[in-house]
């Protein structure tokens, strides 16, 4: 959809008030090549900010779109404020003593240690957050540790994810996760090592440029197609960080056949999910206005970002 906007907006280069930096970001989830928990900075949005992509020329807005399972085809929805969760890795190696799964009481147990941190993690969240502000999560995806049934491993180790719609709740964990974990393991005489991985921050959208841009998401879309969201979607992006530097905008386009049922739709990131192609229109169009209409409201926003500076 960039690209196909990229193309259109070079054959009309004289309706366009402005320069305009087109962002082709690779490793957005990290890189297949690094230990991103050691080094997230090389990837994504934060090494193209760190590799002075943004500098020369220096953007004063930036606009990002993403394909949604689950919403239809051709439609746009929006909101100002928190539009996707804060998102950061979490890795814990456990260090048991092995033993034979006969004699427990001779070894030290990892796998019972790693059982009662995944039940705490929740505990922790419920009890620890505050959640009037909004709403925090820890998942465990990934669990691996032993190689026979009948032997207690000497170690364990878990990634997940942590997320949350608030950065006071993100720090709450960041803060108490590493202390709830080691005092587990201490209880099941274990020994915990705990990374945590920042990987982006809730992403907000900027109020007044989305307020003033809202007539061009109807243009874009058509009448009835422009939807605002009731709350923010539950993924994250580390588009956050171009938000962090100037006013940003980022908008979910429906990818599900308008004739189909939205709530059976495959989610993005399952191997049964789809993109209707025809919504891939509405995505060209929606950058282009972005780029021609945006100028027409600069001043106002820009006005509102460094008052709010």
């Amino acid at each position: 959809m960039l690209l196909g906007a990229a193309k259109a907006l070079a054959e009309n280069k004289d309706k366009i008030a402005g320069t305009v930096v087109f962002v082709f970001q690779p490793a957005e989830e990290g890189g297949a090549d690094i230990d991103n928990f050691l080094n997230g900075d090389q990837v994504g949005a934060r090494k193209i900010i760190a590799d002075g992509a943004l500098n020369n020329p220096k953007p004063e807005v930036i606009f990002g779109m993403h394909v949604m399972a689950g919403m239809p085809s051709g439609n746009i929805f929006y909101k100002d404020g928190a539009a996707l969760n804060s998102a950061d890795g979490i890795r814990v190696t456990l260090t048991g003593q092995q033993v034979h799964g006969s004699m427990p009481w001779k070894g030290r147990d990892s796998i019972v240690a790693a059982a009662d941190i995944i039940q705490n993690l929740q505990t922790m969240v419920s009890r620890r957050a505050d959640l009037s502000n909004g709403m925090g999560v820890v998942s465990i995806g990934q669990i691996q540790g032993g190689t026979s049934g009948n032997i207690l491993p000497e170690q364990v180790s878990m990634i997940g994810t942590i997320r949350s719609n608030h950065e006071d709740i993100r720090q709450s964990i960041y803060k108490n996760l590493p202390t709830m974990i080691d005092h587990t393991a201490q209880a099941n005489d274990v020994k915990a090592k705990v990374e945590i991985s920042p990987y982006a921050p809730v992403t907000t959208n900027d109020k007044t440029l989305t307020e003033l841009m809202a007539p061009s998401l109807i243009q874009a879309a058509g009448e009835g197609k422009a939807h605002v969201l009731e709350h923010n979607q539950s993924a994250s992006e580390d588009f956050s960080y171009y938000g962090q530097l100037m006013p940003s905008l980022f908008v979910f386009l429906g990818a599900t056949p308008a004739d189909q049922d939205m709530s059976k739709a495959a989610p993005n990131h399952n191997p049964y999910f789809i993109v209707d192609d025809k919504t891939l229109k509405t995505g060209v169009e929606s950058h282009m206005r972005f780029i021609l209409d945006y100028p027409k409201v600069a001043s106002q926003v820009q006005s509102a970002w460094k008052a709010k500076k």
